[in-house]
Parts: C-alpha cells; structure tokens; sequence
C-alpha cells in the first residue's frame, strides 16, 4: 500500500510541475527546450506540418508547443515516422494529402492539444476521427497538461 502513495504523489507533483512549467512558457517567463525548439523551427506557421522519425514526438510536446504558440498542434504516426501539423488558435486543419494519408489508414491522428482547462473532445473532434475511421484520439490541454481520451461515438466516454 505505502508504494502506491508514492506512486500517486509523484504524480501530483508531475502534473503541477508540468502546468507550472507550461504556464511560464505562456507567459514568456520561459522558453522551449532545444528538441522542442527543432519541431517548432521545422513547422513554424499555422498551416506548415513536417515529419520526423517515429516516436521521436511525445503527446506532451504538443501542450508545449502550443502553450509557446497559443496554437494548435497535431500528431499524427505513420508505420515510419511522426507528422507535426502547426494549427491556428482553436482548430488544426488537414490539408487534402494528410487527410488522404489518414483515411488510407496509412497514419493515425494521436493526438492534438487544446487551449481549454476541462478538456472536452468538440463535435468536430469526433466527427474526424469517425470520418477517419478511427475509434478514438486524444487531447491535450496547453493550460494543465492533462490528457484525455475521447472516441468517435460520445458514449464511449463514459464506459472506457
């Protein structure tokens, strides 16, 4: 029993640091790390995407990237690399090419981050990932850091 409580403590503080450290980023009392600073220079406007090798971007990249941005960022992965997509405020587009790739199922859309303390996947949101065929995503919020899953179908929600 004792290892769990240090189990849970350890990530309270986890989840505190992390919006600690990504509220200083909105601020600009901070800045990004080096490896984030590489996938912002290779995708550095609302619009612009690159690939990297895969799993060499992490979902919690995304809550940085848009905290320093105040944008939205996506991951999609491929069987071979990672896709950064830069959004814009509050919705990332998909131009025709990715949106080819994802419904061939050749990529999947990971995840994406959101400017929203309560996360709540968007109608939009989930009409996507169901036009994509897939059954669930996630979100991450720039403000906490606090990831959540959502599926295609609202009512999945409540039973995984």
């Amino acid at each position: 029993m004792e290892r769990d409580f240090f189990v849970l403590s350890d990530f309270i503080k986890s989840s505190k640091s992390t919006q600690v450290a990504l509220n200083a980023i909105r601020f600009g009392e901070a800045g990004l790390n080096a490896h984030r600073q590489n996938l912002l220079s290779r995708a550095p406007v609302t619009g612009s995407f690159a690939s990297f090798p895969k799993n060499s971007i992490e979902v919690e990249d995304l809550a940085y990237l848009s905290a320093h941005e105040d944008h939205e960022f996506a991951l999609l992965r491929g069987k071979n690399n990672d896709i950064l997509i830069h959004g814009e405020h509050s919705k990332v587009n998909f131009d025709e090419d990715l949106e080819a790739l994802l419904l061939q199922g050749k990529y999947e859309l990971v995840a994406h981050s959101h400017p929203d303390i309560e996360i709540t996947a968007s109608r939009e949101d989930r009409e996507f990932i169901k036009k994509i065929g897939q059954k669930s995503s996630m979100i991450i919020s720039w403000y906490t850091g606090n990831i959540t899953k959502f599926y295609a179908d609202p009512f999945e929600d409540f039973f995984n």
